[in-house]
């Protein structure tokens, strides 16, 4: 009985470890792109990727389903292949039937005499009519891991035409039915759901008693235990600077390895122990959007790729971007090339201090290169770049960003300082400057040889202002001396004083000379500067100034609306943090070998197809596969049996609105700058190249990379919940509070999603594979899919629109910047099924009993139906060797075969 329930634990969890991959239709059922621009990429090929997960036993067999929004029929044509190419289910058409919920009139509770053994075990009228007859002793029979809504369901010995109808053991002859007492409300409050919600391997769980030596002393033992943002304000100080990104500002807690979206912990002495998921809770989208952390893709150090081009744009691509022959130096080299002009280079952007970082024309090959709107075909980088300063703090898109922000609240400062220190530009320390820094190890005086700065004007200003320093007092402000303008004075290091020189001053309108005693090092940063062509011979180096704590990547740079282009080389390093990081799984162990059935709980069995092998190597042995257990099946469909079909089966309403499942828009690429094509970039690349949209007109409203468009999730009331939109356009629409960010689901563990509706649920019973024999990513290859349902239509349906005049009348609702998904593809986990015994005759019924069992010439050995002396198993009986009762007697065609004994039960229904 150990053994058994050991058995329920391994496959009870299916539907949790599961990943939603969505099915881009539009990629699939719509005519390709075309572009008659000659700088317009190629449109690569449409993949679904799929990769393995923590979660994912690897060396159990999986089979394909899809999740579909649809009732109506759907033929799908579809392969796999791993990584290296090699086939893993061959091409194959699946037609999924039409889905219903009707029940036939004929559908009946069937009333059938009982044996007195089955009487006195379940009691009198046990299944004769719709009752909830598991509810009583649902953990006794199941064991309470496997346990769920379905305990509570009614059903009853029914008709074999009920749509549901599976063969009864117990009673030979008899079926059991859900549909037929689908008009009977399960129990309520189901005290069977709450066990299985405790069950959940994804719910949050405390973890600090297995924290080791290393974590407690960086973390408290309620770290990660609950739902929270714990990295929000460390997170640039514990990862490294390509790991920081805005899941610094999301919140995660401790889940087990077998939730879906667990990552694995690489906190030294914790890798493989510790697992964490951003998926299982609500983040705060407004957080989300404006949070500080972007991500800085390591550049080797010596890597040129990401060296400016020293290219010019010709003088058509500049008309057509509305800029004249004197911009022909526009992203030559470094320079803040947008800073005077942005509302003409991005005339619908949202113009912020973006505009006024430096850039240039890099090699796409450059690891934080973007493909350019305003010169299609070409790619820029912050990478190579400085911010200039004077730029910066004055730019006209966002002047309040370096402005002064005033007095600090009360408190904020320490007593030795005024209230008003830094509240406006002044050269706040130039009296006992060193009295004030000498011994500050942040301030870093003794490491500074030039202290022209304590003479210096500056003030506090907002953290968003790019060239700001993090305050020397550790009180969590920032300040900035490019804001201001200074006073005519230089340092005395022998009286520790600013003395007044003559200095060189520069207006806007005139130019005025005054005496100069000696010339001063450093230069005025006048607020006032702006921009102009900034042509290739444009300098302004930037002031000097005392160093100052680094810091986070944030604070470095902007890049174009909504998108992460940090402009410092991150170097190599072989040192790691101590802390959580996200990283590939662990190889996952091989599942407990359980006694198990030899038939699937239909009473049919699949088996493998090894992948083949070079040649002179042994070919292993097909593995026979399929559901093994009631509980696993329901499970998989919202608490109730499916219907058996010819491809195996299917369940209507399987998920209800309002779940939570895991979903990822994972695609499989390769090379650099063009491989890649997820879920909604046909739209994207359609409204960025395609003829339809004018080319010269529309293309400017796009400002990411059509191979990775930036979506969020529509989460407000209204036709589109539930729907992927670029966010800029959901920011514009619906707010930050009901935009989260999808971006986490372009990840091989894919993001958290709500359904907006149910969706409905296809095995497919003989496309079974064992992940660990092929190589990973998997990628999904789609040659079609047709439907009534499926409307292609470019004014009402899924497909980008194929004329001006459809762009046209599309474009006033934005039509073309968003998708709701409406198919899935699933792997979902099979169990292995016992072979038959080497003797050809197997005694193990795969069935648990306590003192008796009910199966024909069967005795109950350790907690096993063992077939008697002279018989054996079949699958269905204990028969006699060569009898005509055997594992190939079929019932009609629907129902495929007999059903054998639920594994772990000596219930019998």
């Amino acid at each position: 009985m150990m053994a058994a329930r050991v058995f329920l634990l391994c496959f009870a969890t299916a539907s949790a470890a599961e990943t939603w991959h969505l099915v881009d239709l539009a990629q699939v059922v719509c005519p390709t792109p075309v572009s008659s621009n000659p700088n317009a990429p190629p449109y690569p090929e449409y993949n679904l990727g799929i990769n393995y997960t923590s979660s994912m036993q690897v060396d159990a067999p999986h089979i394909v389903s899809f999740i579909r929004a649809s009732q109506q029929a759907v033929t799908i044509t579809f392969s796999i292949e791993d990584a290296n190419g090699q086939q893993v289910v061959p091409e194959t058409t699946v037609n999924l039937q039409e889905l219903s919920d009707a029940v036939p009139s004929t559908c009946k509770c069937t009333m059938p005499t009982l044996p007195a053994e089955v009487e006195a075990t379940y009691g009198q009228n046990y299944g004769a009519q719709c009752q909830a007859w598991d509810n009583a002793n649902c953990g006794e029979l199941w064991g309470n891991v496997s346990l769920g809504s379905w305990c509570c369901r009614p059903w009853c010995y029914a008709t074999s035409d009920c749509p549901d109808a599976y063969s009864s053991q117990a009673l030979p002859g008899q079926f059991f039915s859900y549909a037929a007492c689908n008009s009977f409300s399960p129990v309520s409050p189901c005290t069977w759901t709450e066990i299985a919600e405790k069950n959940d391997p994804c719910k949050c769980k405390n973890a600090g008693s297995i924290f080791n030596a290393a974590m407690l002393e960086k973390f408290p033992a309620s770290y990660g235990s609950t739902c929270g943002t714990w990295d929000m304000t460390n997170c640039a100080t514990n990862y490294l600077p390509e790991q920081v990104d805005t899941w610094c500002c999301a919140s995660w807690c401790y889940v087990e390895k077998e939730c879906s979206s667990a990552k694995q912990s690489l906190n030294p002495g914790m890798e493989g122990i510790l697992f964490w998921s951003d998926n299982v809770c609500d983040d705060d989208p407004a957080l989300v959007v404006q949070c500080p952390y972007k991500p800085q893709p390591v550049v080797p150090e010596g890597d040129t790729s990401c060296n400016c081009l020293g290219i010019t744009m010709d003088s058509a691509n500049l008309a057509r971007a509305g800029l004249s022959a004197n911009y022909a130096n526009y992203g030559q080299q470094c320079a803040p090339h947008d800073a005077d002009i942005c509302e003409i280079t991005y005339p619908r952007a949202n113009h912020d201090m973006w505009c006024c970082t430096s850039w240039c024309w890099v090699d796409a090959s450059c690891p934080t290169s973007r493909a350019s709107t305003v010169w299609p075909g070409h790619f820029w980088s912050t990478e190579s770049c400085e911010l200039n300063a004077d730029v910066v703090s004055g730019c006209k898109y966002n002047l309040q960003a370096c402005a002064c922000r005033g007095q600090l609240p009360t408190g904020s400062l320490p007593d030795s300082f005024a209230a008003n220190y830094g509240s406006s530009c002044k050269a706040w320390d130039d009296t006992s400057c060193k009295d004030t820094w000498y011994h500050n190890p942040i301030g870093e005086w003794n490491t500074s040889a030039n202290h022209e700065w304590c003479c210096d004007a500056w003030c506090y200003v907002n953290e968003s202002c790019p060239i700001a320093k993090q305050s020397w007092l550790g009180i969590g402000f920032y300040f900035s001396y490019e804001t201001c303008d200074d006073p005519p004075a230089t340092y005395n290091e022998g009286t520790d004083t600013c003395d007044a020189v003559s200095r060189r001053l520069e207006d806007e309108n005139e130019l005025s000379l005054i005496e100069e005693s000696e010339p001063s090092p450093r230069q005025l940063s006048a607020r006032r500067r702006g921009g102009s062509s900034w042509g290739g011979g444009f300098s302004s180096p930037r002031r000097r100034s005392p160093p100052a704590p680094p810091t986070n990547p944030r604070r470095r740079s902007y890049s174009a609306p909504s998108a992460w282009s940090p402009r410092r080389r991150a170097p190599v390093t072989p040192r790691r943090r101590d802390v959580r990081r996200r990283a590939p799984p662990p190889p996952v162990p091989a599942p407990v070998n359980t006694r198990r059935r030899t038939t699937s709980i239909n009473g049919q069995t699949y088996t493998t197809s090894p992948r083949r092998r070079v040649n002179g190597a042994v070919m292993p042995a097909p593995t026979p596969y399929g559901y093994a257990s009631r509980p696993q099946l329901m499970n998989n469909y919202g608490g109730t049996m499916p219907y058996q079909t010819p491809y195996g089966y299917s369940g209507y309403n399987a998920v209800p609105a309002q779940s939570r499942p895991n979903v990822a828009m994972y695609a499989v690429g390769g090379a650099v700058a063009g491989a890649v094509v997820g879920a909604g970039a046909m739209y994207a690349y359609n409204s960025m190249y395609g003829d339809a949209y004018g080319y010269d007109v529309f293309r400017r409203r796009r400002f990411h990379d059509f191979r990775n468009p930036d979506y969020c999730i529509v989460t407000a009331p209204g036709s589109r919940n539930g729907a992927f939109m670029e966010c800029d356009q959901c920011y514009r629409l619906y707010g930050y509070s009901m935009c989260p960010s999808a971006r986490s689901c372009n990840t091989p563990t894919g993001c958290a999603y709500t359904t907006p509706q149910s969706f409905n649920r296809d095995d497919l019973a003989a496309t079974g594979f064992i992940p660990k024999e092929y190589a990973p990513p998997l990628k999904v290859l789609f040659k079609s899919i047709n439907g009534s349902g499926i409307d292609t239509d470019p004014l009402t349906g899924i497909c980008p629109p194929t004329t001006r005049e459809q762009a046209e009348f599309v474009e006033s609702f934005n039509k073309t910047m968003s998708f709701k998904p409406d198919l899935f593809l699933v792997l979902t986990q099979q169990q292995t099924l016992r072979s038959a015994a080497p003797s050809g005759c197997d005694s193990d019924t795969s069935t648990a009993c306590t003192t008796t069992c009910w199966i024909a010439h069967s005795t109950c050995v350790n907690g096993a139906c063992m077939c008697q002396s002279g018989y054996c198993w079949n699958g269905n009986v204990c028969s006699p060797p060569g009898s005509m009762v055997s594992a190939s007697y079929q019932l009609p065609e629907w129902f495929s075969a007999l059903l054998a004994l639920y594994i772990l039960s000596h219930w019998m229904i």
